[in-house]
């Protein structure tokens, strides 16, 4: 066999090694990516905190839009009803930061409790016409991840029925992590308190 040939054989021979080193590499780093984006099923929402870019809020008519600023903290976008479209603004104040971090961060470690059948043509739980609707989305997404139609109280008063949208069956969730976030709503959706002419003219 003449040099050459064999030089070339050679060649080929460590790119095809190369090849399969890097198939088995990028194979490994997919598997490792596919594991880190894989929550339990236990929890409510399919994205852990630091995935989320954005949530929803569909209350009394009224769309709230909870999202992240560039440097990654939260903000209200406020009111998406028409009459508060012009008017809406990005709060970028640090207390109402921390109150929308607190409760969305509470709000994502929200656990299933149980899974409720749902009766064909029936609304037992008020999970058709929901009370609230919340959309999660994950960081830089235009569509929502996961749409949850709130429902009724459990009569004991402790759960809440939510139905996941498309999905067979409802579940049932703690209460307080509905009342935390209205709370959050009810804390950071106020308008701002307009000054009296009295108190501006005593102001001068």
């Amino acid at each position: 066999m003449k040099p050459r040939r064999k030089q070339l054989l050679l060649v080929w021979g460590l790119v095809a090694v190369l090849a399969v080193v890097i198939s088995i590499e990028e194979t490994r780093r997919a598997q490792q990516v596919e594991v880190s984006t894989t929550r339990s099923e236990k929890f409510l929402l399919p994205l852990p905190l630091e995935q989320i870019g954005a949530i929803e809020i569909l209350r009394k008519g009224q769309l709230h839009r909870f999202e992240r600023d560039e440097t990654g903290a939260w903000l209200y976008h406020g009111q998406q009803d028409e009459a508060n479209a012009a008017a809406h603004t990005h709060r970028a104040d640090p207390l109402v930061a921390s109150t929308i971090a607190q409760a969305i961060t509470m709000f994502s470690r929200t656990q299933k409790e149980q899974p409720i059948p749902l009766k064909p043509g029936q609304d037992e739980y008020g999970v058709s016409r929901p009370d609230i609707l919340v959309m999660v989305y994950a960081l830089k997404a235009t569509d929502p991840i996961t749409r949850l139609a709130v429902g009724t109280v459990s009569p004991d008063g402790y759960s809440r029925y939510v139905l996941p949208v498309g999905a067979n069956e409802a579940v049932t969730i703690a209460e307080y992590q509905l009342t935390n976030l209205v709370a959050m709503i009810n804390a950071v959706a106020k308008p701002p308190t307009t000054p009296t002419p009295a108190a501006t003219n005593r102001g001068r």
